[in-house]
Formats: C-alpha cells, sequence, structure tokens
C-alpha cells in the first residue's frame, strides 16, 4: 500500500537548522528572513537603526527611569506615527506611508491578531495550503495585508475600504514594498456592506474545491458610536495615565451603533455568504460586545466559534471567529516515541486498506513534523457497516450457490467492470514529536470530503491507539 516506510532521520535537512515561525517553516540556513518584534528594545537602540525617532524620546523618569534612559511621548501623535513607522522598517523591512490624518495602527497590536490566527485558525488547515485573507476596512496604513504577507509565508491578501482617500495610500504601500503581486486594495462603493465581495470589480479568488475562496477574514470595526462616546470613554482611564494618540478618519472611528451594531452586519452578511470564507473574525474593543454578538453567532448557524483575549501593555482586545464548515483537522495523542508512532500508524493503515505515500519535507511547511503522508481509501474499512458487508459477502461465497446459478452467470463479487474506484476519503496526515515518548498525530481534510467520514477514522484510530 505505501510507497516506502518512512525512516526516522532520513530528512535531509537536520531537524536542528529549522524552527517554527508564524505559521510555516523558517529554515536557518536558509536566506528566508524572519519576521517578528523582539520582546524588547530600548527605544534609543530602534532610534540607532531608524534616526527619525531620535527627536522624540524622551528622558525617562520615576521608578522605571532605570529601564532605558528615555520614553516616548504617546500624546503626541508624530511619535507615535514616527514609532510605528520605525518597527515597520527596521522588524518588517515595510517602508510604510501614516498620514497624519488617518488612524495610526499600533503594530505590536496589530500583529498579535495576526499571530492569533496562525494559533487558533490556520493550524485547522494543511501547512501547504495557500492561506488567503480578507481585510475589511484596510485603512490608509493597509497595515494587515502588508505584516501578512510578512508573517504567512506565500499569503495573499485583499484589502478593502470605503474611503477613496485611504484606499489610495493603500495602494501607494503595496507599490513601494513591491507587493503588488500579493495584495489587491479594492474601494467598497456601498457603505451598507461589510463584505463586498458580490461587488462589481471586486478581485474574488478562484474558490477552492469546497467552495470557500479566502481562508479567513479580518476585521478591526470602528468602536465608538460618536467623537462624544470617544471623549466620555478616555474620561474613563485612571488620572495621570497618558492616552495614546492615534488620529484617525471619521470613517475609521465611528458607526452608528458603534462596534456592535457594525458587527451585527458582519455576522448577517457571513450567514449569507457561510463557505465562501473559511473562517470570518474580527477584533473586539468591548467585552460587553463580545456576549451579544456570540449568540447573534449561534443564531446565524455557525459551527465552530472560537474566541481570545490580546493583551499589549494595559490594553486588551479581544479576538472573535467564526466558521459554517465542518471541523478539517483532527489531533491524536499517542504516548509513544516517533518511530514506533510512525511504525504503527503504517501498519495500521496497511490493515485498513488505505493507500498512503510519504511526501517529502520539500512538498510540505510543517517544520516539526517527523513523518509526513497523503493517503487515500476507496472504502470505510474502519466501520462497523462495511465489517458485516463484508460478512455478508463471505456468507454468500460459502454457500453453494453454483447448485442454483448457472457457470455463465456467475460473476465474480467484486468485479466492477474495471472501472477506477474513487477514493472515499482523502487526507493528509503528520506526525509531530512532542517528547521523548509522546508524539501527536495530525489528520487533515482534503478539499472536496465529508468531514464526518475523516472523523469516524479518527475515531477508530483513537480507540486502537489504546493498546499501543
Amino acid at each position: 500500500m505505501s510507497k516506502r516506510k518512512t525512516e526516522i532521520g532520513d530528512d535531509t535537512t537536520s531537524p536542528a537548522t529549522k524552527k517554527i515561525k508564524g505559521h510555516l517553516l523558517i529554515d536557518t540556513n536558509s536566506k528566508v528572513k524572519e519576521y517578528d518584534l523582539p520582546d524588547y528594545t530600548p527605544y534609543e537602540k530602534l532610534a540607532e537603526k531608524y534616526p527619525e525617532l531620535q527627536m522624540h524620546l524622551v528622558p525617562r523618569q520615576g521608578p522605571n527611569a532605570t529601564s532605558g534612559k528615555h520614553t516616548m511621548d504617546f500624546r503626541n501623535a508624530e511619535a507615535v506615527r514616527t514609532l510605528n513607522r520605525a518597527l515597520l522598517c527596521v522588524y518588517f523591512d515595510l517602508d510604510v506611508v501614516l498620514p497624519s490624518d488617518a488612524l495610526c495602527p499600533a503594530v505590536a497590536n496589530r500583529l498579535n491578531y495576526i499571530k492569533w490566527l496562525g494559533r487558533n485558525i490556520m493550524e485547522e488547515f494543511w501547512p501547504g495550503n495557500t492561506v488567503r485573507g480578507l481585510d475589511i476596512g484596510t485603512g490608509a496604513s493597509c497595515i494587515y495585508p502588508l505584516l501578512g504577507t510578512r508573517y504567512i509565508r506565500g499569503s495573499e491578501f485583499v484589502g478593502t475600504d470605503i474611503n477613496q482617500a485611504s484606499v489610495a495610500v493603500a495602494q501607494q504601500n503595496v507599490r513601494t514594498n513591491a507587493l503588488d503581486d500579493r495584495i489587491r486594495v479594492y474601494l467598497n462603493d456601498d457603505r451598507n456592506t461589510v463584505l463586498p465581495i458580490d461587488s462589481v470589480g471586486f478581485p474574488m479568488p478562484t474558490p477552492d474545491a469546497d467552495g470557500s475562496a479566502f481562508t479567513f477574514c479580518m476585521c478591526n470595526p470602528p468602536f465608538y458610536d460618536s467623537p462624544e462616546e470617544r471623549q466620555q470613554l478616555r474620561q474613563m482611564k485612571p488620572i495621570g495615565r497618558p492616552t495614546l494618540d492615534t488620529g484617525g478618519k471619521d470613517d475609521e472611528l465611528y458607526t452608528v451603533g458603534g462596534e456592535e451594531a457594525f458587527l451585527e452586519r458582519l455576522v448577517e452578511e457571513s450567514a449569507v455568504h457561510k463557505q465562501r470564507i473559511k473562517w470570518y473574525t474580527t477584533m473586539v474593543g468591548k467585552k460587553g460586545t463580545l456576549k451579544a454578538l456570540k449568540a447573534k453567532i449561534r443564531d446565524a448557524g455557525a459551527k465552530h466559534v472560537s474566541e481570545g483575549a490580546l493583551i499589549q501593555g494595559r490594553t486588551t482586545r479581544w479576538v472573535l471567529a467564526w466558521s459554517f464548515l465542518d471541523k478539517t483537522r483532527f489531533c491524536l495523542d499517542v504516548k509513544k516515541s516517533a518511530a514506533d508512532v510512525c511504525s504503527w500508524l503504517e501498519s495500521a493503515m496497511d490493515d485498513l486498506q488505505i493507500s498512503y505515500n510519504v511526501i517529502n519535507d520539500e512538498d510540505v511547511g510543517a517544520a516539526d513534523a517527523v513523518a509526513r503522508y497523503s493517503c487515500s481509501a476507496v472504502e470505510k474499512t474502519w466501520t462497523r457497516q462495511w465489517r458485516r458487508q463484508q460478512q455478508k459477502q463471505q456468507h454468500i461465497v460459502n454457500a453453494d450457490v453454483s447448485a442454483i446459478v448457472p457457470t455463465e452467470c456467475k460473476q465474480p463479487l467484486d468485479d466492477k467492470d474495471g472501472a477506477e474506484e474513487l477514493p472515499v476519503l482523502a487526507f493528509k496526515a503528520s506526525i509531530v514529536c512532542k517528547g521523548l515518548d509522546s508524539c501527536q498525530i495530525h489528520m487533515y481534510l482534503d478539499s472536496g470530503y465529508g468531514s464526518n467520514v475523516l472523523m469516524s477514522l479518527y475515531n477508530h484510530l483513537s480507540r486502537k491507539s489504546a493498546s499501543v
């Protein structure tokens, strides 16, 4: 059944040269650069690499004076813009225009959102799949598509915005960084539509076999209903705590009904488009919005809902994600060594007449797998129904049918006129070592197949693994 058995350690690339960075493989021996923010960098060091920042440094005072000699005046809008431009330039090789009349994105906060997607959304898909993101309200900075293409290797993005001036600057930022082939920016003329994927001229990608065109959509909605609400919330902050001045156009800050009303529209539209986007996600600025929104998502018929908190300094935001697709990834824990698990899995697939091929390193992006397989089954050999059918056929074979059926009328029971049997299931599997005697088997459904079939195989292997 197999092309060859797996030999642990026969990879051409030593495991010591590889590590996970973001969602995909980073090979430390290659020329692929890692893009991420460091845990901590003194502003003085950052200013050495980005001299424009030097003029915005101010002496640090009080009990924190020992942690670096300088800090930033975060109430100064120009200082905030320069800081974020410095972060994008030094750590992501991005030259980004941040207009003074547009919202200045906090790079660390935006990167946290993308990292959360990598941990909680993209793990559902085989690492070799192309990741396609839709950014709702991309703004002049085009921050999420720019960061996303740096952090998620091979990813593609479409950014939408309702402000023509913001779209023009966003397109300029894409061109400046030579990302025209991976990022498209679209002007949404209909302010009543959050997801303009059916609008004229929208750059819709070719859908996958399951009908989805995007891996995920993301959104940082206008948080406030009015300037008065924004000012009221600012006044609720503790006295003496500096308020970050991020600026922003009215379109970026305010919407009728605030973020809850905006996100309710997103949920309503997701219920119309359903599987055309695998995962719908959004940032949420108010904890009170979460409960009402989750109830609305469940009422819309979503099959999966996930949430998480993003904490950056004293600021907490939440991410909410939902999907109308069946589960596409299953994870089985086995308390054995990698070599034993590989041997057991291959033997189990042989017994179940599941065809499989071992996939080489260069074919996939996962860095932490010790073995990878592409698998297919033409029958559900692991099910009770299949076993009963085989017993029934065996009973017929054992009967003295020659006495009642003329020889010229008899045909082999398994004769299918030479037609090629189509698989009932196609999936990929990888074995990830989690310790000396602990591994995980990750099973990913190939597009076009029902997850209930993979789930039944997963349940069968889960029961069998208890006796490994």
